[in-house]
This record gives structure tokens, sequence and C-alpha cells, in this order.
């Protein structure tokens, strides 16, 4: 074996160690939820529905879990800025994982419609309340049990603002529209089209407004803030979120798809 297959075998063990070592339930105690992920598989392929949504909803915690690891571990490397924007999107990969399936459940089936949209919505509004109230307030107490002053950038402060209203305004538009005397459905989807594509052009726009031209406005102030040592390399990080990202995205379809015999059997309404 030549010197550089040799290399190539020992990056290859390293990585696999490193793996193992994230899913290790020794190592943390929410790994322990991983069991439910070959249940899942087993119940899904022998028809078993109801005990695959179960599995499938449990095994997708720790998932998450390791996104967010791998994530972390990332974000180390890549700056306040990009480290941020990556835990921003990656934070919420579940929710637009579920969402996805179940929009396309609801395209191949149309008697689970109604089903699989109150999926995506419950899905979105859980995201959003989560991140604008659990999140938000655990940083509050949080950073003020640490600091007894904090200090923002009153820049950044505007235009997180003026992002907040601008979804909020977003999501009231097509259900006004909808509400509204003479109100169609196609109407309303035409609307709810431009809608995505005004807030995807703003998004970009926030993000070269945060990575380009005001970047030093987003840096942390590193008199105040300490820095954690990573824990394994970049490679082996970007291996466990493909990973993981993947499982999750499996998990996510058995759940989706087992949703209707998950209500009939459980008698969930």
């Amino acid at each position: 074996m030549s010197e550089s297959e040799t290399e190539l075998v020992e990056e290859v063990e390293e990585v696999i160690e490193k793996l193992v070592d994230s899913f290790n339930p020794f190592h943390n105690r929410l790994n322990w939820l991983l069991l439910a992920l070959p249940v899942a598989v087993y119940a899904q392929h022998s028809g078993n529905m109801a005990l695959a949504f179960a599995a499938s909803m449990v095994a997708i915690m720790p998932l998450a879990f390791l996104m967010g690891k791998a994530t972390e571990e990332i974000a180390l490397r890549t700056g306040e800025a990009i480290g941020g924007l990556l835990n921003a999107t990656f934070g919420n990969a579940v929710e637009m994982i579920i969402a996805m399936f179940a929009l396309y459940a609801a395209s191949q089936n149309p008697q689970v419609v109604e089903t699989m949209v109150t999926v995506t919505q419950a899905s979105l509004i859980g995201s959003i309340l989560g991140n604008l109230l659990l999140v938000l307030g655990l940083s509050m107490v949080w950073g003020g049990l640490k600091h007894p002053s904090q200090v923002f950038n009153s820049q950044v402060g505007h235009m997180n603002g003026s992002l907040l209203l601008l979804a909020i305004v977003a999501m009231i538009i097509p259900t006004a529209a909808h509400y509204a005397p003479g109100g169609t459905l196609a109407g309303v989807t035409t609307i709810s089209h431009y809608t995505a594509i005004i807030l995807l052009i703003v998004y970009a726009l926030s993000l070269l407004f945060q990575l380009k031209t005001h970047a030093g406005d987003f840096a942390t102030d590193t008199q105040h803030h300490g820095h954690e040592t990573p824990l394994m390399t970049i490679r082996d990080a970007w291996v466990l979120l493909i990973i993981a990202t993947g499982l999750v995205s499996w998990m996510a379809h058995t759940l989706v798809g087992s949703i209707e015999s998950a209500v009939d059997e459980y008698h969930l309404p």
C-alpha cells in the first residue's frame, strides 16, 4: 500500500472514530433515543405505521441535537456572522424538512391535503414561537445573569426588527386575503407565491448587509466573550452534519408517511 493510500485510510478511520464518538450514548444520554431509529425502520417495513410514527418522532430529537452540535463546530471556525447564519439555517432544518415532505405528500395524494397542510402550519408556527419566545427569552435571562448591563448594536436591532415585522406582515396578508369578501383559493395562492419571492429577495439582501457591507456591526466584542475550543475538525463536523441531516430526512419522511395511520391508531384530533 502506497503512502497516499495509507494516509487516506488513516483519515477515513479518524472520521469514523469521531462519528462513533458523536453517536455514543455513553457520552451523551440523549443519544440513547437513537435506538428509536431502527425501531422506526422495522415498524415501517412491517406495516406498523403507528409505531413507525412514534419511533421516528423520538429519533428526530437526538438527530437534531447532532445537527446542532456539528453546526456549532463549523461555526467556531467560520467567524461570528457566518457562524450565526449557519446556526439560523440548520437550527430550523428539521422543521423545513418536515414541511417539505408534508407538502410533497399533499401534492401526491389529494386525500391527505388538509392533514399535511395542518402539519406544515404547525411545524412553521412551532418554529416561529420557539425562536421568538423560548430561545429569545432564555437568551435574555441567561445574558442578564452573566452580565448586569447588556449592550446591543442599534443598527443590528433595527434590521432584525424590520425583518421580524416583514415576516409578520407576510403571514397576515394571505390570511387577510383568504377571509376577505370574494377571496378565492387561486388568489390567495398567487399572493402567497409573490410574498415568498419578496421574502427570499429581502433575506438575500439581509445576508449581503450582514456578511458584506456591515459585517463589522455583527462582530462580537472579544473582550467580553471567551472562545470555545473546537472538539472536532471542520471535516469531521461537515461529515457529521451531512449524515445527521440525511437521517433526519429519512425519519421525517417516515413520520409524514405514517401520520394518517397514527391519527387513526391513537385517536388523535
